[in-house]
């Protein structure tokens, strides 16, 4: 059943209002009175380069809040990594788990602080229903209520990803502050249970103020979801070049006469949607090539690990799969294979590793969804492969190793663009040029008199 707070949403879940009564905002009348409000920019100024953006806001970026749920270093938290080092605003980072990611960010000098979630916000997954939200409301409430304590003392709240977006909007109205979602997830994947995708669109339509999504194909996912594409802005993510054009190759497997067998990677988490278990099936293929598979399971997911051990000895494969775990010397050993290989079943939103791939000057051949069909033109900066298909990518690989001096070409101009495309310091001043648009420095506790929404639409990375 509906709430009446929540008649004039049509369709939103009940749940929402409760979460707000259960903050102390009484009484809700409508969900949209919490958040502050928004109105567009001139018709004139709402899209185009960010450099001009830049040109109208010559000051100080404004000070920002960033939220993240996890402690652990997937593709969005290094990604928030990278922005909240290399951001020039004055910053703070929340985090509701401790872990590898506060220890990097702590290290780089960024202030960082975490809250303990607790266990019923931390067990809701993508796939969770309406029973899993509503046991985190409590945790949900008091995490806002923090939140709202610390956002007082900066401009903007920065989600980074969706479990802090369901807090921190809820935090952002009760501070006046705009709020940003940064959103790394494509919403129409299967993944995604339909209660959470409708709570998190309905908390962006009423309460973000700008939705900055990591590529085209997530810009499409959020609006198909029902997203509002009036506020919302694609940058791709920034990567640090430095390591990548000057890193040394690691040193690589040899056989027993001292050979180097062809060598391709695979980088990443383990989990079965990054397709790990489809390379080892694609090897099994191709005689005498070796892999390393570099990263470790997160968020649960050690029973993949354990399948893909089981499926390299169903293959025989013991001698020529090379399983490194997590490492942080990933530039080297990306310089150190022949080919990169990318091989999510599923849609990426982005595809950091292929960009990163494309920084080390490595050949990539990407599984031809989501977000990899915006980095790669194919047969031009990289090579594209049907998903999910073994015989496919073996039969692409076999044609890359064959012809190494054609593939460091097109790894040349891959090397190009990706510099071009993704260089951290011109994607860190893009994202500050947009959130200049959102919410101006002013003096601690000031209030907010509006927020601003922007449409920005990027050049093609590839001609």
């Amino acid at each position: 059943m509906t709430d009446r707070a929540d008649n004039n949403i049509p369709g939103a879940p009940g749940p929402l209002s409760r979460i707000i009564q259960a903050i102390g905002v009484q009484p809700v009348r409508r969900l949209s009175n919490l958040f502050v409000p928004a109105r567009p920019l001139p018709s004139n100024s709402s899209a185009g380069s960010c450099a001009s953006v830049r040109d109208k806001h010559p000051a100080a970026p404004p000070s920002v809040l960033f939220v993240d749920h996890t402690g652990e270093l997937g593709g969005a938290e290094l990604c928030l990594l990278d922005l909240a080092r290399t951001y020039s605003g004055r910053h703070k980072v929340l985090l509701f788990q401790d872990g590898p990611l506060r220890e990097r960010l702590a290290d780089a000098g960024v202030n960082v602080e975490v809250i303990e979630a607790g266990r019923h916000l931390l067990s809701v997954r993508r796939a969770s229903g309406l029973r899993n939200l509503w046991k985190a409301i409590p945790t949900i409430a008091g995490l806002a209520r923090r939140i709202a304590r610390e956002a007082r003392d900066f401009d903007i709240v920065y989600a980074n990803s969706q479990k802090a977006f369901i807090c921190s909007v809820l935090a952002a109205g009760l501070a006046r502050r705009p709020l940003v979602w940064h959103l790394h997830d494509i919403l129409t994947g299967s993944g995604f249970s339909q209660t959470l995708k409708s709570a998190a669109v309905h908390l962006a339509n009423r309460g973000a103020s700008l939705v900055i999504v990591n590529s085209v194909a997530t810009a499409d996912a959020f609006a198909a979801a029902g997203g509002r594409t009036d506020h919302t802005a694609i940058v791709y993510n920034g990567i640090d070049p430095r390591p990548y054009l000057h890193a040394q190759p690691s040193p690589r497997p040899r056989l027993p006469d001292g050979s180097a067998p062809p060598l391709v990677g695979i980088f990443g988490r383990l989990a079965a949607w990054k397709g790990q278990h489809v390379l080892i099936d694609a090897l099994a293929e191709l005689d005498g090539v070796h892999a390393l598979i570099v990263g470790d399971s997160l968020f649960g997911e050690v029973a993949y690990a354990d399948e893909l051990k089981q499926r390299i000895e169903a293959h025989g494969l013991q001698d020529r799969v090379h399983f490194l775990g997590f490492r942080q010397d990933v530039a080297p050993l990306m310089k150190s294979v022949d080919v990169v290989v990318h091989a999510s079943t599923a849609p990426e939103p982005f595809g950091r590793v292929i960009a990163e791939a494309m920084m080390a000057g490595r050949p990539v051949v990407a599984a031809a969804n989501g977000g990899a069909l915006e980095l790669i033109q194919e047969g031009v900066t990289g090579f594209l492969v049907k998903a999910d298909n073994p015989a496919a990518l073996a039969e692409k690989l076999r044609g890359v190793l064959a012809d190494p001096v054609g593939a460091a070409e097109i790894a040349g101009q891959g090397n190009k663009a990706a510099v071009r495309a993704f260089t951290l310091s011109a994607v860190t001043k893009e994202i500050e040029a947009l959130l200049a648009r959102v919410g101006r420095p002013h003096p601690t506790g000031a209030p907010h008199r509006g927020t601003k929404r922007v449409g920005f639409n990027p050049d093609e990375i590839n001609p």
